[in-house]
């Protein structure tokens, strides 16, 4: 059925891809009957392919609003849904207050499940999720048609979202062909998981994995979307996103739930440029769904990406070798707290290197002097390892609608280049500049403290200028100002870009 429904999607040119039509299918499937204003809402498609959508779907002998028994018999084969609880999947899917009340309910199912969890090892930036947020977290698989007859990678699963999602698909779809696989660096989540997987009979298969190594080839392009709560630091999070890419089917509209905590605004900024820069579109935000047990550091919360995959995804990290820069908190910003014990004074110092790496490990153990279990904290220090700082700015600056005639003339540009650097007070060690037949230039200042590029074209009024440097004190700004105004561009947009962080 699925080549069927990729010539379908090839037929209407739908630049959605098929799993745009799975949905519409369950749809169909589920609500007995959809007009085709509701499949529009459904899908996100305007009426009129929603409209062309069902013409090619009466073509396969399906039906058009509602399933043909040849069109039930196929669809329930697809994803498996023999035994599916349709009053389930219906009350989840359009009714907030019936799936509120249903997790709350099923919470308690979960929650001796849940108990079995190895303690968090912060070292690695492991925090436990609530089991109320297990659940949410699992029926957004449910919301992204990811749940049926998916294969589904939880990418470190200290939350033991695996479990979450093999329960709710138990519920929904006990037949269904849904595998589930989970990659971690801890052992014990992995035998823990393993162990109930077994009891509870769920389709769950782990393995050990160090997101620090490459991928291994079984599991390369394999799955379409990824549960992945990545380490605290933005490399970390590019490394993990990093290894979802490679795991992920190389088509369009693979999805990744990706947990991350809140930073500030600039912190923000540059996540999402790495997005952006992977080929990733954010379908959303989700601010109330991630809770943590004792997360401190975190505020007890972190915000969830919906990640859609395009045709464009370049792993921001390959995956030819190791990695081997540091990805952990606890590594990248060593925090050390200096605690005295509140009834003998003596003070400790906890944090990594240290006898205790947390204050739960001090507190559990209790003052090495006199036992007793209460401290109140002195100091705070926080030292971050050096490349957390960039070694480079780097603006690209894109000029359209430009003066036609001076992106031909390599004198002036020329002179302009060099009076960019002047501007942002950097100092000019060469430069060379080249007229191209019968029209464009392209040139570079190589200054002390790194380089100004551009490369013109007049048939286009286009110009695209790097300004960058290893020196943070430079007037970028000034520079990227004077050559927008000389080149006289009716459209101009800058990308700003850390290098060597």
């Amino acid at each position: 059925m699925q080549k069927q429904l990729q010539q379908i999607t090839a037929n209407m040119q739908l630049e959605e891809h098929y799993h745009t039509l799975e949905k519409a299918l369950l749809s169909l499937y589920f609500h007995k009957n959809c007009t085709t204003k509701s499949l529009a809402h459904t899908t996100d498609l305007p009426i009129p392919i929603v409209s062309a959508m069902k013409k090619e779907f009466a073509k396969q002998g399906w039906g058009k609003h509602s399933l043909t028994k040849k069109g039930q018999l196929a669809i329930s084969q697809y994803f498996q849904l023999s035994g599916a609880d349709n009053k389930l999947y219906l009350q989840l899917t359009t009714d907030d207050a019936f799936r509120t009340e249903w997790i709350t309910q099923n919470i308690s199912e979960l929650n001796t499940i849940y108990d079995a969890r190895p303690t968090a090892d912060v070292t690695i930036d492991q925090a436990k999720c609530t089991v109320e947020t297990a659940l949410k977290r699992a029926l957004l698989a449910l919301d992204y048609t990811m749940l049926l007859n998916k294969r589904i990678l939880c990418l470190g699963d200290d939350d033991f979202i695996s479990i979450s999602l093999a329960f709710l698909l138990k519920k929904i779809a006990p037949h269904s062909a849904t595998k589930i696989v989970v990659l971690d660096i801890d052992r014990r989540v992995l035998d823990t998981i393993s162990k109930i997987a077994k009891d509870y009979e769920l389709p769950i298969k782990t393995d050990y994995y160090d997101v620090q190594e490459p991928l291994p080839k079984t599991y390369a392009q394999q799955f379409d979307c990824v549960y992945t709560d990545t380490p605290y630091t933005l490399i970390g999070a590019q490394l993990f996103l990093s290894r979802a890419i490679n795991s992920l089917k190389p088509e369009a509209m693979r999805h990744v739930f990706f947990s991350y905590a809140k930073r500030s605004y600039l912190k923000q900024w540059e996540l999402q440029q790495s997005l952006h820069a992977m080929g990733f579109v954010i379908d959303s935000i989700k601010y109330d769904i991630n809770t943590y047990e004792g997360a401190q550091i975190l505020g007890a919360t972190s915000q969830l990406f919906v990640l859609q995959t395009t045709e464009q995804m370049i792993p921001y990290i390959p995956d030819q070798r190791n990695f081997t820069r540091l990805i952990y908190t606890g590594e990248v910003e060593r925090k050390s707290v200096i605690y005295q014990c509140n009834q003998c004074k003596h003070s400790h110092t906890v944090g990594a290197g240290n006898q205790y790496t947390t204050i739960t490990q001090l507190q559990s153990s209790g003052c090495p002097s006199c036992k007793n279990k209460k401290f109140s904290q002195i100091k705070r220090t926080v030292q971050k390892t050096q490349y957390q700082h960039a070694l480079g700015h780097h603006i690209l600056l894109e000029l359209h609608d430009c003066d036609v005639a001076l992106l031909n003339d390599v004198q002036k540009i020329k002179s302009i280049m060099c009076q960019a650097a002047y501007k942002a007070k950097a100092t000019i060690v060469t430069e060379h500049f080249h007229h191209f037949s019968p029209y464009g230039v392209s040139g570079v200042v190589i200054i002390q403290e790194s380089h100004l590029t551009i490369h013109t074209w007049p048939e286009n009024g286009y110009a695209a200028i790097d300004v960058f440097t290893c020196n943070s004190k430079l007037a970028l700004q000034e520079a990227v100002q004077y050559i927008t105004e000389q080149f006289n561009a009716g459209n101009a947009t800058q990308h700003y870009v850390y290098r060597g962080k």
